[in-house]
């Protein structure tokens, strides 16, 4: 049995109804739809992905799976700074140093870096929130290390677009806190073990 198949009945387990009322088809639609919704609220190191690419006409494609940027760097460990759009291109026809490769801005699925390498390229590292790969065949990630979230998201959307359950809105409020548990959580890991440094602001 497939990792989508078994946690199909694992679903109507939760709800005591068998494939003859709520078949693999349609509880399958719930998992993608709690996918949906947790690439876009959850943020833990599990999606956290990095991509590399070499840059000559100053924009690239993002990777097809990105929901967020976490960093943006130049390969030789520079960091590129983000700016919205306008701020971004008012300065981009700036003479040196003003225009250094320090900025980057994003249009749609594109990152746009001001004055690259036209010949030789400009290697950019991205870090970066990936969307939650669908379970199919093999277990993802989100199975494998965050099985009660996937397992309640799922049955809260299955509440809101087809099943009567009383439990709905017990469901929806344990994936609120667990989403926003899980979140600090990751915040607080990306600086556990460093010094802390705070920055002092003068006036004037």
């Amino acid at each position: 049995m497939s990792a989508i198949e078994d946690f199909c009945v694992t679903i109507r387990s939760w709800l005591n109804l068998g494939p003859e009322v709520y078949p693999d088809p349609l509880v399958t639609s719930w998992v993608r739809m709690a996918e949906e919704y947790l690439s876009e609220t959850l943020r833990v190191k599990h999606m956290l992905q990095l991509d590399r690419s070499s840059l000559v006409e100053g924009r690239v494609l993002l990777p097809s799976d990105w929901m967020e940027l976490d960093t943006v760097r130049l390969v030789d460990g520079k960091p590129l700074i983000y700016r919205p759009r306008d701020e971004f291109y008012a300065t981009f026809y700036l003479s040196s140093p003003a225009r250094e490769v320090c900025n980057y801005t994003i249009i749609g699925n594109y990152i746009i870096v001001n004055n690259v390498d036209a010949v030789g390229g400009t290697s950019v590292e991205i870090s970066y929130y990936q969307n939650i790969p669908q379970l199919a065949d093999g277990p993802n990630w989100l199975l494998q290390y965050y099985s009660r979230i996937y397992v309640l998201t799922t049955l809260w959307h299955a509440s809101m677009y087809a099943i009567e359950d009383d439990r709905g809105a017990a469901w929806k409020d344990a994936v609120d806190g667990f989403v926003s548990e899980m979140n600090t959580k990751h915040q607080m890991s990306r600086s556990s073990g460093s010094i802390l440094i705070s920055k002092r602001r003068s006036f004037g």
